[in-house]
Parts: structure tokens; C-alpha cells; sequence
């Protein structure tokens, strides 16, 4: 089997959708030898966040000197970015290798592209014989693929407003399925929740003797300076101080995703999982999570952020606002069409001179045409493109060297620019 043969099999398993529920997925995971029972892991469920958070984790893990596997969705260019250990995606050949031998039994048991992807990760890790395992929830939590996993670790990023048909309309509702990954006994470390979400989460915890650590409570940030290229600061925790720390992910949110990452280690570090006086500063200087308000060229400056929902929208707005609050901004943004649009767009920076609106390239796409008409009722002044490649070159024409272009919305719209201006340096 070829990697191309094998990674349309993989992405035709698409065409299953969500299939929220673990039962199909135990039989999988039997089939496959229970590979997750093989490793520990710390498990990260969240609205906006967890996969800086996963990220953020496993590079101070990695730094630890431990082998460390990181699964991780969406993906920007490959879907093998999704599955891989010590910062080196899987192998096409180790894809190959688990698409032709568990083939029949992935089209036997109707596995959904999701499914198959989490199997595929447990599997590799458990083969490459891993030390701990930093999982991503892919949907929710209580459902999720992913929570077939105990791990010694669960954490929470925070709660908000995004894929309400399946989690519920309520904060309690997205609470209870996010909260649904934790388990008896095993800390969970929550970022700052709503009042009702924090209540929800605290009940669970409560009922299955599971400590609740609020990461602002245990991490107390000092010297925090932001900067467009990130921001620097020092923690101090119960167990040690760290100082001369650098996060190249800029933003406040992005700082507390670090305070929820230093939580999170340190906990392995109280339950024997991680050596005592682990490397944050090597560890968060070698993050690399593309698309999180990335620089992908100069004059004009090019910014590709994956704010996908009101949230995101809101931390882009604020960056944008704080580091360029005087540059023309012109906006390239493309949404899927399950998305709240009118509180994505409410959220949009208030700069802007002209927005690019763009299919993303999938079929959940929003057509460019109603995103356009939603931005055009907002007054903003708004060009319909063909494609994410036109929607750049238009934006790239229209402004100066001094003004700032940021590319923004679905993983779809981000991994399409990635590809599309590659050639570009900064």
C-alpha cells in the first residue's frame, strides 16, 4: 500500500461524520491489543486552548528527557501532524503499515475518520514503546474517542459557546460533556470557567474523589511582558519558582495555557511521572504550534491565527488591537457553516479596512458568498473570493508594506494558506 492509497482511506472515513460514543471504539482499541493501556497519559479537554495546552505539555515533558507521544486535531498540511512523539510526526510507512493491516477491521466496524486516527495514535505510541502520551479531546469529552484513556492527568482549559449541536445550548450542558472526561481519583486542573461551568465540573470531580486544581490558584504569574513574537515572564508554584521565562505564542491566553501546562507537569512530577525540576524555560522556548497568530511574511506583514469561534475571535481582536493598534488591517477569513456566525463576526477587530471572505476548503464550508453577506450587513466593506489562494492575493494587493494581513478562521482556511504561501519568507 502506497501513503497516498492510504491516507485517502483515512480521510474517506470522513464520510462517517461524528459518532459520538465509546462502545465502538473499546471494540477497536480489543482488536488493536488495548494499546492505550500500555502508557500515561494527561488528557486535555477544553473549548478554546487545548491544543496549546497539549502542546505547551509535551514539549516540557520532551525537554524532561522522557519519550513523548502528542496526539493532536485538526491538522494544517498533513493529517500525520496529528499523531506524533518527541515533535516528529508519524512515519507514512508507520501509516501504511497499521491502514493494511487493520484495514478490515476498520471498514468491519464502521469506524469514523476520528475513530480510526486515535487507534492509529495509541497503536504507534504503544509500539515506539512511549513514555507518557499528551491527548487531545477531539469533540466534547464524555463521547469523545479520546476518553477511553484513565489517565494520570485530566485537564479543562475553559468553557465557552462552540459545536452547541452536539454538547448542548447550555454552559451546564457543554460543562457536563467537557467534565465527562474525568475520572475517579485522577486530579483534574481547570483553567477559569464560568460560574456554572466551574460548578458542574466541581460536582463531577467531587463524585469521583477527584482533586480539583484551578491552575490561577497554583500558578501565579510575575514580570509578564507580551510581545508580538511572544511573551515573557516568570511562575511561581508551591514546588519551585521558574524564572527567565519565554512562550513564542503571543497573547494572555496564551500565557494561561501555560500556567495550565505548568499545573499539569507538575502534578506528574507529585505522582512520579516526571522528574523533579523540569526544564520549563527549554520546554515553552521550543513550543511550535503553527496558526496560533503565526508570521508567515514581512512588508506587509502576514498573520495567520485559527479563530474559529467567538472566543478565538475575541483573543485575535485583542492581539491585533494591543501589537498593530495603528496599521491598516485587512482581514482573509473563511468559517465552516456549523459555526455561530453573528457572534464570530461581532467579535471581529474593529480596524478593519477590508475583508476577503473565502470558502474553506471542505464540504462543511460556508459559502463565501452568505459569510460576505453577514459581514456586509455588519458595515464592513467585504470582497466574495473563489478560493483561500485568491482571497491572499487580493488581500496582498490591496495593502501597503506597512499594513498588517491576517489570515483567520477554520483549520481548513489555515492549512490551505500554509500550503498556498510557503514560498513566502519572513
Amino acid at each position: 500500500m502506497t501513503y497516498p492509497e492510504a491516507e485517502k482511506f483515512l480521510l474517506d472515513r470522513e464520510l462517517f461524520g461524528w459518532k459520538l460514543g465509546l462502545e465502538r471504539m473499546h471494540r477497536f482499541l480489543e482488536k488493536l491489543g488495548n494499546p492505550h493501556h500500555t502508557f500515561s497519559s494527561v488528557h486535555i479537554a477544553g473549548t478554546n486552548g487545548k491544543g496549546s495546552v497539549t502542546a505547551m505539555t509535551a514539549a516540557i515533558l520532551q525537554q524532561a528527557g522522557l519519550k513523548v507521544g502528542r496526539y493532536t486535531s485538526p491538522h494544517l498540511l498533513s493529517l500525520r501532524e496529528r499523531v506524533s512523539i518527541d515533535g516528529s510526526a508519524i512515519s507514512e510507512e508507520a501509516v501504511c503499515d497499521f491502514v493494511a493491516r487493520f484495514r478490515d477491521v476498520i471498514v468491519a466496524l464502521e469506524c469514523t475518520f476520528f475513530e480510526t486516527m486515535t487507534g492509529l495514535a495509541f497503536h504507534y505510541f504503544a509500539g515506539q514503546h512511549i513514555d507518557r502520551a499528551v491527548v487531545e479531546v477531539g469533540l466534547g469529552g464524555r463521547l469523545d474517542a479520546t476518553n477511553v484513556l484513565t489517565p494520570a492527568v485530566s485537564v479543562i482549559t475553559n468553557l465557552s459557546f462552540d459545536h452547541t449541536e452536539h454538547l448542548g445550548e447550555t454552559m451546564a450542558a457543554i460543562a457536563a460533556e467537557k467534565a465527562g472526561i474525568v475520572k475517579s481519583a485522577v486530579p483534574c486542573i481547570t483553567g477559569v470557567l464560568p460560574m456554572e461551568g466551574r460548578r458542574v465540573v466541581a460536582e463531577r470531580c467531587a463524585g469521583l474523589g477527584s482533586p480539583l486544581i484551578e491552575a490561577r490558584q497554583r500558578v501565579h504569574i510575575t514580570g509578564l511582558r507580551f510581545t508580538d513574537k511572544g511573551s515573557y515572564f516568570a511562575a511561581r508554584t508551591a514546588m519551585a519558582h521558574y524564572g527567565g521565562l519565554f512562550l513564542p505564542l503571543p497573547g494572555p491566553h496564551q500565557v494561561a495555557n501555560a500556567r495550565i501546562a505548568i499545573a499539569a507537569v507538575e502534578r506528574l512530577i507529585a505522582a512520579g511521572l516526571c522528574p523533579a525540576d523540569p526544564p520549563l524555560q527549554e520546554g515553552l522556548a521550543a513550543v511550535q504550534w503553527p496558526g496560533r497568530f503565526s508570521r508567515l511574511a514581512e512588508r506587509p506583514l502576514i498573520l495567520l491565527d485559527v479563530a474559529h469561534n467567538a472566543g478565538g475571535m475575541r483573543k485575535l481582536r485583542w492581539m491585533l488591537s494591543r501589537f498593530y493598534p495603528r496599521r491598516t488591517l485587512f482581514l482573509v477569513i473563511g468559517l465552516l457553516k456549523d459555526k455561530a456566525i453573528a457572534e464570530i463576526l461581532q467579535a471581529l477587530p474593529r480596524n478593519l479596512h477590508t475583508v476577503f471572505a473565502v470558502p474553506a476548503p471542505t464540504h462543511r464550508s460556508l459559502p463565501a458568498v452568505e459569510l460576505a453577506n453577514a459581514l456586509q450587513e455588519c458595515g464592513v466593506r467585504t470582497e466574495v473570493c473563489g478560493s483561500v489562494e485568491e482571497g491572499i492575493a487580493g488581500a496582498r494587493a490591496a495593502a501597503g508594506e506597512k499594513d498588517v494581513i491576517c489570515i483567520t478562521g477554520s483549520h481548513y482556511v489555515a492549512g490551505r494558506a500554509l500550503a498556498g504561501i510557503k514560498h513566502l519568507t519572513i
